[in-house]
């Protein structure tokens, strides 16, 4: 069966109400899952951010009793995320669950896209909406997904050793007993093919002068381990001519040592890059690393045009110490939640 789809809005933007509209028609008596057609619903979400309209649009929908998706609208642009407030009516064929997608650019058919963001289902009249089965292969974020290290080897050659190591960044821990899950390789859960993990080191977060620059895009292996390199592999700003399939490392990471390709550096920062760097006057990092989980849609984005997804579930700060010294994946706990249930 076809999905429906009501582009009204039943009602205007409220401070921190975003109303959704339903145009449904299909006739069905009440719903075993304790909501029926008709009753007034809201849903609340903590931890997702606004995003470009560049980037798409959410949307919720509605699963009735077959399976079948009924759109409840669009969230429009202006909506209050602190948290989102989303209400609607359950429609005439019922609701045994809510998924909230985003809806890629241009997308303006009556289906919902594969890019699930959150998904629940009525248990009575309330579901809880999570990321996991949805982005996720199931299963919740790794908590100790193990650590990186800074480290260059694409100039030992030219320059020897150590030279530059804290102008890369890689994913793995030269200490093979570090990681709680016995191997030097990070460990990820893996997503739903919809989505894919993406690395970054971030220049001064927070501020005016902040900088986020991709290391690339990857996805673990069936273990959840990162056990082979990510698509732009040592990088642009390596020194390989052949960056994509060159360099020694079969793990994510890049080096940003020197610009063979005559290419505008990122914020106009300064080659080699000192990961390690903090600020002189209170010691703090001045370069944090960052996992995001992307859309599979961005996975071609042009190398130096990357944009980070609203969904960050890991992020460190670099900080001092030896280039060798491991540092530690840091989970965030910042995974969006929702709620639906009877409004009032």
């Amino acid at each position: 069966m076809p999905a429906t789809r009501s582009r009204e809005w039943t009602r205007a933007a409220l401070p921190a109400t975003a109303a959704l509209a339903l145009g449904l028609a299909a006739a069905c008596g009440g719903d075993p899952a304790g909501v029926e057609p008709g009753d007034a619903m809201r849903v609340e979400i903590r931890g997702l951010a606004p995003i470009d309209p560049a980037d798409g649009v959410y949307e919720l929908w509605a699963r009735d009793r077959g399976g079948v998706p009924h759109s409840l609208g669009r969230v429009p642009a202006g909506a209050d995320f602190d948290p989102l407030v989303l209400e609607f009516r359950v429609p005439a064929s019922g609701a045994r669950g809510l998924d909230l997608t985003l809806e890629p650019p241009g997308d303006e058919d009556e289906r919902p896209s594969r890019y699930r963001i959150m998904s629940g289902r009525f248990e009575g009249t309330r579901a809880e909406l999570s990321i996991e089965g949805s982005v996720t292969d199931g299963r919740p974020f790794v908590r100790e997904p193990g650590h990186h290290s800074l480290f260059t080897s694409s100039n030992n050659v030219a320059e020897g050793y150590p030279s530059a190591e804290n102008a890369g960044l890689w994913l793995f821990s030269i200490y093979v007993n570090l990681n709680e899950h016995g191997s030097r390789e990070v460990h990820l859960v893996p997503l739903d093919p919809a989505w894919l993990y993406e690395g970054w080191i971030v220049h001064r977060p927070g501020t005016a002068e902040e900088v986020w620059i991709s290391y690339g895009k990857y996805r673990p292996d069936l273990y959840g381990l990162l056990t082979s390199r990510d698509n732009t592999g040592s990088g642009p700003f390596s020194g390989d001519e052949d960056f994509r399939n060159g360099g020694v490392e079969d793990v994510p990471g890049d080096e940003w040592t020197t610009n063979i390709f005559d290419l505008e550096i990122p914020g106009g920062l300064e080659l080699p890059l000192a990961l390690d760097a903090v600020d002189p006057g209170t010691g703090q990092a001045l370069w944090y690393h960052v996992i995001t989980v992307e859309p599979a849609f961005d996975e071609p984005e042009p190398l130096l045009q990357e944009r980070p997804f609203v969904i960050r579930p890991y992020r460190n700060p670099i900080g001092e110490g030896r280039a060798s010294d491991p540092r530690r994946i840091i989970y965030q706990d910042n995974d969006p939640v929702g709620l639906a249930a009877p409004a009032g």
